[in-house]
């Protein structure tokens, strides 16, 4: 399986708290966010990372070579990270994820996250015991504002609607910023990226925009509920003092599943 981690972005709502670091270089509970997400990653036997970069790209590729010196970690660059979003940044991993992905299939071929998000180290293996071969994690309990990625699913568990644009009141919960993909649907998705973004409506999205495209085609994205995992996607200083006062304590205490906020 290969990681791609998207850590390319300038975080302006952040400009408060980070001094000119990168988002992914903020300290919680007394290590760098990246670190923890590194560390996570690797503990639940992914070896293979592809970190995309953009904002003080050199920054924190010294950080992580640093930190993590006989890890096989790439690199690839977002060069217009600050006109563009995610989706973008994530088409820049095509070419170090495709070729292998075309290799005969494990159940899940490619896991996808954000650089910003505080995690418990249990939530990876809890998604990656679902049988699901195609799943993004969606926190249910808990309240949902008008910040977050939102779901809609049916009584399966599959998701009909993923994004930013549907009522609250519709929504089931909210996306962690975690997905895994099978090498089939991987490769469409990229597909997708690329289509939108020379179509140029890709530039400026999310990349649940090409998510919905593939739920749209037939292809079924489930719901995996993480609601027990301490989880916290970095989007204001706010986020960043729950994720300090409230999260990295419960990551802490260790081995129990703590409900999420």
């Amino acid at each position: 399986m290969k990681c791609v981690i998207l850590a390319a972005g300038m975080a302006t709502r952040m400009a408060s708290r980070t001094g000119g670091l990168p988002k992914c270089l903020l300290v919680v509970g007394g290590k760098p966010i990246l670190q923890r997400i590194i560390e996570n990653v690797t503990s639940a036997g992914i070896a293979e990372i592809i970190l995309v970069l953009g904002y003080k790209a050199d920054a924190v590729r010294r950080f992580v070579k640093a930190t993590f010196p006989f890890h096989r970690i790439r690199f690839a660059v977002n060069p217009k990270f600050e006109s563009t979003n995610n989706a973008f940044s994530l088409l820049m991993a095509r070419n170090h994820v495709v070729e292998t992905l075309k290799v005969p299939p494990a159940p899940h071929e490619l896991l996808l996250l954000d650089a910003d998000i505080v995690f418990s180290p249990l939530l990876l293996p809890s998604i990656m015991k679902h049988p699901s071969p195609d799943k993004v994690a969606v926190r249910v309990r808990g309240g949902h504002d008008e910040e977050e990625v939102r779901i809609r699913m049916d009584a399966s568990g599959s998701i009909r609607q993923i994004g930013k644009n549907m009522p609250i009141s519709e929504s089931h919960g909210e996306s962690v910023g975690i997905e895994m993909f099978s090498s089939k649907t991987a490769q469409r998705l990229f597909e997708v990226l690329e289509h939108r973004v020379r179509s140029g409506e890709g530039r400026s999205e999310f990349y649940e925009a090409a998510f919905q495209s593939l739920v749209d085609e037939g292809i079924t994205l489930h719901a995996v509920d993480v609601s027990d995992y301490p989880s916290i996607e970095i989007d204001t200083p706010e986020d960043l003092d729950i994720a300090e006062r409230i999260i990295a304590p419960q990551l802490r205490e260790g081995s129990l599943p703590k409900r999420g906020l």
